[in-house]
């Protein structure tokens, strides 16, 4: 009777346990409606995060919405100017003798590709200054310390037909890292 008694109270407890889960899983919509959504569309996220840390009203939002538009197609093409300079740049090597005077030239094109990437997203930055009003000024300055973090990963094309190299990773340490005693 006694062992009957705690395997009763076990599944009851087990059962409890489970439910509490369960609500717990259901109560929390906006964690786990984030996550069957999976991540969100390209560009969203750090502009759904700009107008609620700027505070933006409609209107805003709209200039905004309209801002990010033209901001991600002059990007777009430098970017696709971009993969087409590396991918000259990078051919030369499949010569003999690679012409080192072209070599330079793509070089520095490619160069003054990325210097024009960086002042592009300088003047939209500007863009969204201008568009706050004085009371969202000391928001934009909050944000201004926390570009490098939001938009400084590296954003490449997407490859059109997953060809060209995966990126490889050795395994093990390099050959110069000092072996454990």
């Amino acid at each position: 009777m006694e062992r009957t008694q705690l395997l009763t109270f076990a599944v009851i407890g087990l059962l409890l346990l489970n439910l509490l889960t369960i609500s717990f899983v259901w109560l929390k919509p906006d964690q786990s409606s984030s996550l069957s959504q999976g991540p969100p569309p390209e560009g969203d996220g750090p502009a759904r995060l700009i107008i609620e840390r700027l505070h933006f009203d409609t209107q805003q939002q709209q200039q905004y919405r309209q801002l990010v538009q033209e901001h991600q197609r002059q990007t777009r093409i430098l970017n696709q100017e971009s993969v087409q300079l590396f991918r000259a740049y990078y051919g030369l090597l499949a010569s003999a003798q690679p012409d080192s005077a072209r070599a330079n030239t793509l070089s520095k094109q490619i160069a003054d590709n990325q210097r024009s990437i960086a002042k592009l997203n300088f003047a939209h930055f500007q863009q969204i200054k201008a568009l706050c009003r004085p009371d969202q000024q000391a928001y934009f300055t909050k944000l201004v310390d926390d570009l490098a973090h939001l938009f400084g990963r590296r954003q490449r094309p997407p490859r059109p037909n997953g060809d060209g190299p995966r990126e490889v990773r050795p395994e093990g340490p390099p050959e110069n890292f000092p072996s454990r005693p």
